[in-house]
Order: structure tokens, then C-alpha cells, then sequence
């Protein structure tokens, strides 16, 4: 499962990767011109098309300088589009062909420009790729003079001129010869010697100007408080101490303009808690080390200061004023060199930094004698930033979005060889994709690639310290089950045999309600198969009389999803039967007690993503609280207090209802006609399903009934059923007695008879009476007798009815013929 997931992204992945390399060469900005030029070099079908209209590599390269995309974002727009052409038409796993289809069908990215421009039919191509894709057509036969030349070489197929020109900057691809047909919608194998791949591999350091990395550093002397409270990055990254950074190359270039400016030139990058904000400044120290388009700007020196640095010893009033003026006067002396970086800038400005940092701080970003870059996340840029007017002129923001799959990708393996060299372990080739797919689908409270950064480094600690020497996906799989208290089970497994018995495995728990189980089974496969959009995994309204088992239907579907019936959270919805308890579930508003305390069910969600909501007794809820929870239903997903987005897409939502009760109790007494007595039952049956369902729909609002997959009406449970619930009971007690005290039970079908007879069915009350007569006649005479002395370790308890009462006795193994 996890090969192919593996696979399913390698593909593209390389694409992508090939298409920024061919951009470095020519110095130009990555678009998806020069996507559909590595599609033209790599061999595949898609190139075989591009080919057969005389489209190789130097035509894109030349049409991809001229032509460039409108939005900034377009390479991650097509590869998104072709996993989605992909998924809908029904292949394992995206390919060039998809790739090459998405990239015809958005006319305004510089790709389908490109090809009008050279005389292309783009929806003649278009067609003939999707056809291609889903084995409709046959295969092109194109072998051009140049492709024989290099599959007779077997090496780089480098026809970029200036690439020629710097070899030592190039990118090494390996190509063996393709087969003459490829299957339909194929991908590329995993690397080996003898198979077609593309192995990519980091290029070393482009230096326009090489400088020795002295030229970095600031006297001690001079620049006594900098070298003190900061750390030089300019400087790390000349001697090749930072770590390389892959990607995010318009937020370089953004923080690069910014600090070119005549006035305002303070970038504030502000994104979510690990999208990579201090790597965009890493990687702008690199630019400026490696002379890499910093042209007036390759000179700066970027000097990285904590504000807990800044303000340690300086609780003596005027000695953080003081400091202020020593490190502004170093920065004047450096006549614009140095620049500072703030990391968690908005700790300067809080109250925790008192009224006289704020003060010293304001006034020399106002008369520009601190050129400086900060970083802080969206919350707190709008609280303490963005609040102060004066104080917002200041800054540029650079917004540092999260990472697509796609990137993080890449970002990982380019800290691969620093995570293997600091584990001494070696990762498997799997890793990778499984820890981006997990960490994106059980840990979406944190951002990419930070927390799968750090599930591998977790991953890997862990590896060395058992002594092992490669970190394998189970390594990566018990991090994650920890982080998102998922079982290890649900990760390693394919859900597929599971969830086609999942009518089964409800029965274990529930007795009875056979198409009710059905039902909810139908709604969770047909969700788990990807039809659920961003809705929860499914919402059900479960009633009828009070035990036939809706809580133990919530239970039970917690226990077949998620493996544990505690990975539930149950709310009894009388508790909010006011307008205001709204604040008890989502949080109090800004400003009110309570308010960072979270809400009863955002926070419950937001901590465990995966697991079943039970709303129990939903008609004694206000009307407000039921009305808010429809964009979760709709959505999936809600608000809090706090204003962070939880979701709910990764949930079951139960909700529970007496209502109709009275209805179900009251057998109708319409005319059946001279129907059979089992034909009659079963009218009966469904006028008594209807009529529950109907008071649920008139006492509910309409809009929340409407938004629920499925209502389903328990009706009462007859003799039998309640009969086989005593045998479940009676079955874990006697578990519990075994693991207890090392004591069997065995129990006559008379006792169960007996059971009954003695207060144990009730048509009205369902299984509950059975659980207090077990407790009354059964367990209470086992405990007495324990107590006593009369039960040893290893007694068989016998359970048996004398003149029409239950008796409880206790007998050694040696006498005993015991019925588990």
C-alpha cells in the first residue's frame, strides 16, 4: 500500500524537479513552459506526443523564456489538476499524461500558450493525452533521430546550449532505453540500474562571484554587540552550515524587493507555526552568499537575533534603552550592511517586553536606523502588528503559504543526507511519501513540511536508539499513531477487507437493527471510497425507545473505524438547552473568562481529528446550538472562539433522540387486510419507522435534518434479541472474572431463562433491565461469596436454576464439567 502511494507521486515529483533544474540553467523563474519541456525530455508517452507535432526540448526552452505565467503559482496548479484528472478517471496514480492534459486544458498558464504559439491543436493534443491516459488510443511509435542518439548513449539528454557551456551546473539524468509500447496510464518504476528513471541530483552551489567567507564576518571589535546576541546567517551559509533550502523561491525574491527599496524596506513574513518562514530567510542568505540575483543587495550581512536574547539581563530600567542604542549604532557604523532578522518579532511589541523596548524598537524602525526582517505568524501579526497603525506602515508583509505535498517533497529529501548523517541510519525509499501523506491526513492541526520534518527526525531518534540502521514506514508509523492517537493497525493496513465487513463487525456489538447497521455500513464505504467531498466521514440520527442501542451503534462504529471505542467524544445536548452554552462548545468570544481555554468540542476535535461525535438526547439542545452545528455537517469544518479553522472532515457525527418514543410504544391499529401474520409484522414495523422519523422531522429544524446522511428508527428489541444481549453480558463478565480472579463461569440457558422471567425484558425499556437483573442475581451473590472465602482461585462458578430461582455455586475443576 505504501509502494504505491510511493509511486503514485515519484512521477510527477521528478517532473517537477527536472522543470526547476532546466529553469537554473537558464537563470530563468520556473513556470509551466519549462514544465512541458522536462515532459519533452523525459520518455513517455507524453513525450512521444509532444514529439510526433516536432516538439522537443530547445523549441519549449525558447517559447518558455518568452512566455511566462500570470499566476505565481501556476506549476502547483497543474500538478494539482493532473492528480485530480487522474483520481476521476479512474487510474492508480497520475502520470506525464495527466500532467501534459492539465497543462492543455488551463489556456492561460505559459504551457498552453506555448503550444498555440508554436502551431499546436492544444484540444487535439488534449484529447489525444486523456485518450492515451485511459487506454482508449493506441500508442504513438515515435523514434526521431535524435531520441536514437540518446538511447544509444544512455546518458544526459542536455541540448540546452548554455547548459553545455557550464556542465558542472547541470543536472545528471539517467536514461535507459524504454520499452517500444508503454501501458496505459503507466508510471515510473522505483530507480534501479536498468530501469528507465530520473534520478535528479542536487547540483552543487552555482558561485557568480566566489568570495572567500571572511568577507561575511563583522569584527568583534566593532561589532561587539551583533556578534554577541546574534548569529551571522550570511556568513553560516558561505561556509555551507546551513541547511539547503528547496523551494520557496517568490518569497525569496519577494523578501529580496523589499529590502531594495529606497523607504519601507522592512519584509514582515507572516504564515502559519511551520510553513518555513525562518528557511525563506535562511535561503535569502544563501542567494547572497552564492552573488545569485542580489545585485546591490550581495554585500548584506544578515545577522539572526532572538527576542529573548535581545531582552535577557536587561530587567534594570534604561538598560534595555541602553542596549537599543549600542546595537543602533552598530548597524549605523555598518552604513546599511547588516541586517537584522526577528524571529518571532511580535514578542518585541507584547507586554512582555515592557513599554520601553515597544518604545525603543518603534522609534528606530520609524527613523530607519534598524533595517530589519521579521517573522510572526497571522494571529499574532493582526493582534499586536496590525493593531498599531503606525506600526504596520513599518513593515511589507510577505505572506509564506503552506506548502504543497508536491514541495514538501522535495524539501525533505534535500534534508535527508543532514537527518541520515545525524542518526547514522539510513531511510527507506518509502518514507518519505508515507510521512507526508500521514502527516497531512492525522496531523492537520500543524503546517508542512515542518511536522513531517519532524516525524522523521522523531523516526529516526528512535531508530538509533535501538541500535537499528534504517528508519522503515512502521518506524514512521508508530510516530504518527503517537502524535494523532491513531492505532498503528489503521495505518499499516489496507481498509478495503475491513470496510466490506463492516455490517459484521457492528453486529458483534449491536443485537438486532440489521438494516439500520446496513445502512450506516453503506454510508461509511461509500465516504471511505472518496465520495463525501468536504464533509464528515458520515452523520447519522439514530432514533427510538430508550436501550436498543444507539450509544452502543456509536460505539461500536468507533471501535471498526478507529479501533478503540474510547476514541469518541459524547456530549449530552440537555446540558445546552440555553442560547448562551453555544460559548461552552466553540469557546467564549474575544475578551470574555474563558476565552483561551477553547471550546468542550473544538478543542476535542482539534486535538483528535479522527474519531466519532455522539450528541446524545439532540432535541433537548436550544435551537441555536443545533443551528450551528450545520457547517459542520455542510462543510466540515467550524470556527472557535480563537478563530483557528477545526476540521471535521475526519469525523463521524451521531446524534441521538428519544424523539417518537411514545410512537414507537403505541402499536398502530390501521387495517392490514388478510395479510399472512408475518407480512402483517412487517407493515407494522415499517408504519412504526415511519412515524418515529416524522417526529424527528417536525421537532427538528428543517435545515439540520436536511443536511443528515442517513435517519434510521430503532424499534423496541423482542425476547430473542435482548436473550442473545444477556449472553454477550454474561460472556465479558465472565472475561472479567477470569482475568480477575482466575475463576470460569458457566452458565445454563435455563439461568438466561430465568434472567428474563425475572425482570430482565421489558418491551418498553429495552436491554437496561437485562444489565441491572445480571447485576442483581448474579453479580452480587460472586462478590458475597468472594468476600467470604468461598470461591478459590481456579473455582468453576456455576450458574443454574433450583425450583424456578437462580443459584449460584462454586465447584473445583476436578468435579466440575465446565461449559465456557
Amino acid at each position: 500500500m505504501v509502494t504505491e502511494r510511493v509511486r503514485s507521486e515519484r512521477e510527477l515529483v521528478a517532473l517537477r524537479r527536472l522543470a526547476e533544474e532546466l529553469a537554473a540553467r537558464r537563470k530563468e523563474k520556473a513556470g509551466t513552459g519549462h514544465l512541458l519541456a522536462a515532459i519533452a525530455q523525459a520518455p513517455s508517452h507524453a513525450s512521444d506526443l509532444l514529439r510526433e507535432r516536432r516538439l522537443d526540448v530547445d523549441v519549449l526552452l525558447k517559447a518558455a523564456r518568452i512566455l511566462t505565467d500570470d499566476a505565481p503559482d501556476a506549476m502547483t496548479r497543474a500538478v494539482q489538476r493532473a492528480r485530480e484528472f487522474a483520481s476521476r478517471s479512474g487510474a492508480r496514480e497520475p502520470t506525464a499524461l495527466h500532467l501534459l492534459y492539465a497543462l492543455c486544458h488551463d489556456k492561460t498558464c505559459a504551457a498552453a500558450r506555448a503550444l498555440e504559439q508554436c502551431g499546436t491543436d492544444v484540444v487535439r493534443l488534449r484529447m489525444s493525452a486523456i485518450q492515451l491516459a485511459s487506454g482508449i488510443a493506441p500508442a504513438p511509435r515515435v523514434r526521431h533521430h535524435q531520441q536514437q542518439q540518446l538511447e544509444q548513449q544512455q546518458g544526459p539528454p542536455v541540448r540546452d546550449h548554455e547548459a553545455r557551456k557550464k556542465p558542472e551546473s547541470s543536472t545528471r539524468i539517467i536514461v535507459a532505453p524504454p520499452a517500444p509500447v508503454y501501458p496505459p496510464a503507466t508510471i515510473l518504476p522505483p530507480p534501479s540500474p536498468r530501469a528507465m528513471h530520473i534520478n535528479v541530483m542536487q547540483p552543487p552551489k552555482k558561485k557568480a562571484k566566489p568570495q572567500p567567507a571572511k568577507r561575511f564576518a563583522l569584527d568583534g571589535k566593532r561589532f561587539k554587540v551583533l556578534n554577541q546576541l546574534g548569529r551571522n546567517l550570511t556568513l553560516a551559509a558561505a561556509s555551507g552550515e546551513l541547511d539547503p533550502v528547496v523551494g520557496r523561491n517568490e518569497e525569496i525574491e519577494r523578501t529580496l524587493d523589499v529590502l531594495a527599496k529606497r523607504q519601507g524596506n522592512c519584509p514582515c513574513l507572516v504564515g502559519a507555526a511551520g510553513v518555513g518562514k525562518t528557511s525563506v530567510v535562511r535561503g535569502l542568505a544563501q542567494r547572497i552568499a552564492d552573488g545569485e540575483g542580489v545585485a546591490g543587495l550581495d554585500d548584506r550581512v544578515v545577522i539572526e537575533i532572538t527576542p529573548a536574547a535581545l531582552l535577557a539581563g536587561t530587567g534594570v530600567r534604561g538598560s534595555l534603552a541602553e542596549r537599543f542604542a549600542e546595537l543602533r549604532a552598530e548597524v549605523a557604523s555598518a552604513h546599511g550592511r547588516v541586517v537584522i532578522f526577528f524571529d518571532e518579532i511580535h514578542a518585541l511589541f507584547g507586554p512582555e517586553a515592557g513599554e520601553e523596548a515597544t518604545t525603543e524598537l518603534k522609534i528606530a524602525l520609524s527613523r530607519g536606523d534598524l533595517p530589519c526582517i521579521g517573522a510572526t505568524t497571522v494571529e499574532d501579526y493582526r493582534r499586536v502588528i496590525d493593531a498599531d497603525a503606525a506600526l504596520s506602515r513599518r513593515f511589507s508583509v510577505v505572506d509564506v503559504e503552506e506548502p504543497s505535498p508536491e514541495e514538501a517533497y522535495l524539501a525533505l529529501e534535500s534534508l535527508l543526507p543532514a537527518l541520515e548523517k545525524h542518526h547514522g541510519a539510513r531511510y527507506a525509499k518509502d518514507t518519505l511519501a508515507a510521512t507526508i501523506q500521514w502527516s497531512v491526513r492525522y496531523v492537520p492541526s500543524r503546517a508542512l513540511p515542518d511536522k513531517a520534518v519532524g516525524i522523521l527526525d522523531l523516526a529516526g531518534a528512535r531508530t538509533r536508539r535501538r541500535g537499528e540502521e534504517e528508519v522503515s514506514v512502521e518506524h514512521v508509523a508508530e510516530v504518527v499513531s503517537e502524535l494523532a492517537h491513531v492505532p498503528l493497525e489503521r495505518l499499516l493496513e489496507s481498509d478495503g477487507d475491513r470496510m466490506l465487513r463492516l455490517e459484521a463487525l457492528l453486529g458483534e456489538r449491536v443485537v438486532g437493527h440489521a438494516d439500520s447497521l446496513s445502512r450506516v455500513a453503506s454510508v461509511l464505504r461509500r465516504n471511505a471510497s472518496g465520495f463525501r467531498s468536504r464533509r464528515p466521514i458520515g452523520s447519522f440520527l439514530l432514533l427510538g425507545p430508550t436501550g436498543v442501542g444507539k450509544t452502543e451503534t456509536a460505539k461500536a462504529i468507533a471501535e471498526c473505524l478507529f479501533y478503540s471505542p474510547d476514541a469518541m467524544t459524547r456530549l449530552d445536548m440537555s446540558e445546552y438547552a440555553e442560547a448562551h452554552a453555544i460559548a461552552r462548545l466553540f469557546g467564549a468570544p474575544p475578551g470574555y473568562i474563558g476565552h483561551e481555554a477553547g471550546g468542550q468540542l473544538t478543542e476535542a476535535v482539534r486535538r483528535r481529528p479522527y474519531q466519532v461525535l455522539l450528541l446524545d438526547e439532540i432535541e433537548k439542545a436550544n435551537r441555536d446550538v443545533l443551528e450551528s452545528f450545520l457547517q459542520v455537517l455542510d462543510e466540515g469544518r467550524l470556527t472557535d472562539g480563537r478563530g483557528r479553522t477545526v476540521d471535521f472532515t475526519n469525523v463521524v457525527v451521531i446524534m441521538t433522540s428519544n424523539l417518537g418514543a411514545d410512537v414507537s410504544t403505541d402499536r398502530p391499529r390501521g387495517r392490514v387486510g388478510f395479510q399472512p401474520p408475518r407480512a402483517a409484522a412487517a407493515t407494522r414495523e415499517t408504519e412504526h419507522r415511519a412515524a418515529i422519523i416524522a417526529a424527528a422531522r417536525a421537532a427538528l429544524p428543517p435545515e439540520l435534518y436536511n443536511r443528515i446522511d442517513e435517519v434510521l428508527a430503532y424499534t423496541e428489541l423482542s425476547r430473542d434479541d435482548v436473550k442473545e444481549v444477556a449472553r454477550r453480558m454474561l460472556a465479558q463478565l465472565a472475561g472479567d472474572l477470569v482475568r480477575a480472579r482466575g475463576n470460569k463461569l458457566d452458565i445454563s440457558d435455563a439461568a438466561i431463562d430465568a434472567l428474563l422471567a425475572a425482570g430482565g425484558y421489558d418491551p418498553e425499556l429495552g436491554a437496561r433491565p437485562m444489565r441491572r437483573a445480571i447485576a442483581r442475581h448474579i453479580e452480587a451473590p460472586i462478590a458475597e461469596m468472594l468476600l467470604r472465602g468461598e470461591i478459590a482461585r481456579g473455582d468453576v462458578v456455576t450458574i443454574d436454576v433450583e425450583d424456578g430461582k437462580i443459584i449460584v455455586d462454586a465447584v473445583t475443576p476436578s468435579t466440575a464439567t465446565v461449559v465456557a
